[in-house]
């Protein structure tokens, strides 16, 4: 057993570790330049280790220089640890912004909201390997500020997972995580961020992006298994599943992912079909939801990077009593497109646009259509990188959404505007 002496000694070490990190010069991390001279080696303290730059591939680019594209690994194998310890890595960011939405209803409100929050992980890896083959898990401990998005009130997880297989060969990965990514935002409408939800709406629900997405995140109370495959260093492969309870339903979905990576050019194709299931004797609720989408990137290395998405979904959706539910089944696509520019050697600029549409099987015969909506979403983004360390982003959004519901209710529109300023270390 272990006593608290040992848990008090890990702890602090890991807290060691982090803070000592704060010294190092440049950041060994997903965003550092490759070409940069360093020594690919981490700090050490006992078996941890502050993960070194090649914990982080890039067998062909991923992307420019302080862009989106290089914070996204395209299916490779991370970290990337071909030794037996206990990785350290992780982040922090801090967001201060500005929303305005004018609401076209003429029974609700305009509002003006400014807000702060932030959010710090710390992600710990630790790995068995002999050079070929590896055992490896993953935690990522998460502690947040007020995010806009419902949050735990001090603490949680993102990532909890093991994982077995061979080194740039396969793998088999049970647990909580994020799928392989196929439709990418940019620069801007991050995550658990105010432009990301948009032109929201008290009455309606603006439709949000769908980019093959249904089991893409981590939701609360499922679980996920995954076979990847890596053939070749630029063809990948993502079988992934996920199955558990869903808010009271049984969630069963398949999602295969494919990526072709040449390193300038980077193409990504996605299906998903995801059922569930109402956990109640004798109710008859089930939802049923598919869809598929794709990508395809450009990196113009090191000044360019810029890519298209498009994706499509459906969803049905039965009551308890066994009747189609025509407010909760709908088709939806979205379509977008960003592009990043590195217009100096710390300083980076990017634009991002997205138009998602979407209608629903709620019929209305004295207007003779269906329920209908769409959301436009764009925005600017400016960043530069301060020190070597810090990463300052101010991102402006700007989104429209269009509401047409039927039934007497009225035909309006909203729009919002947004700024932000993220502080983002990575270590």
């Amino acid at each position: 057993m272990i006593s608290k002496k040992h848990l008090l000694q890990a702890a602090l070490g890991l807290v060691s570790l982090a803070v000592s990190s704060l010294a190092v010069p440049r950041l060994a991390r997903a965003q550092d330049d490759p070409a940069a001279p360093s020594e690919d080696k981490g700090q050490t303290l006992g078996p941890l280790e502050r993960l070194p730059p090649s914990a982080f591939p890039e067998p062909r680019t991923r992307g420019i220089e302080g862009g989106s594209l290089r914070t996204t690994f395209h299916g490779l194998q991370w970290p990337y640890y071909p030794k037996t310890g206990i990785g350290v890595s992780g982040y922090a960011w801090i967001d201060s912004g500005y929303e305005r939405i004018k609401r076209g209803n003429p029974s609700e409100q305009n509002i003006r909201y400014w807000l702060q929050q932030g959010r710090l992980l710390l992600r710990v890896t630790p790995t068995w390997s002999d050079g070929n083959y590896f055992v490896q898990a993953q935690a990522e401990l998460v502690a947040n500020k007020d995010q806009s998005l419902h949050q735990p009130d001090v603490a949680d997880t993102d990532d909890i997972w093991v994982k077995a297989g061979k080194w740039k060969a396969w793998d088999v990965q049970l647990g909580r995580y994020e799928a392989w990514e196929v439709y990418h935002f940019g620069m801007g409408l991050d995550l658990y961020t105010l432009e990301r939800q948009g032109a929201s709406d008290e009455a309606f629900s603006a439709p949000g992006i769908y980019g093959v997405t249904h089991a893409f995140y981590r939701p609360a109370g499922v679980g996920q298994a995954a076979v990847h495959l890596y053939p070749t260093d630029y063809l990948r492969f993502e079988l992934g599943t996920q199955f558990g309870n869903e808010f009271g339903s049984n969630t069963l979905a398949a999602r295969p992912v494919g990526v072709f990576d040449l390193g300038w050019l980077k193409l990504k194709a996605g299906a998903e079909y995801k059922k569930l299931t109402d956990q109640k004797e004798n109710s008859k609720g089930e939802t049923t939801l598919r869809g598929a989408g794709g990508a395809i990137q450009l990196v113009l290395h090191p000044y360019v990077e810029l890519g298209i998405n498009g994706a499509y979904g459906l969803v049905d959706r039965v009551a308890q009593d066994g009747t189609v539910d025509e407010k909760g089944s709908n088709t939806t696509y979205s379509v977008g497109a960003f592009a990043n520019a590195r217009v100096a050697p710390d300083l980076t600029v990017g634009a991002g646009y997205n138009y998602t549409y979407l209608e629903d099987l709620h019929f209305d015969p004295a207007l003779n259509r269906v329920e209908k909506f769409n959301h436009s979403q764009a925005f600017g983004a400016v960043q530069y990188l301060l020190m070597k360390q810090l990463y300052l982003k101010a991102v402006f959004a700007y989104a429209k959404a269009d509401f047409a519901p039927t039934f007497g209710d009225p035909i309006f529109k909203n729009e919002m505007l947004s700024a932000r300023l993220r502080l983002l270390f990575l270590f």
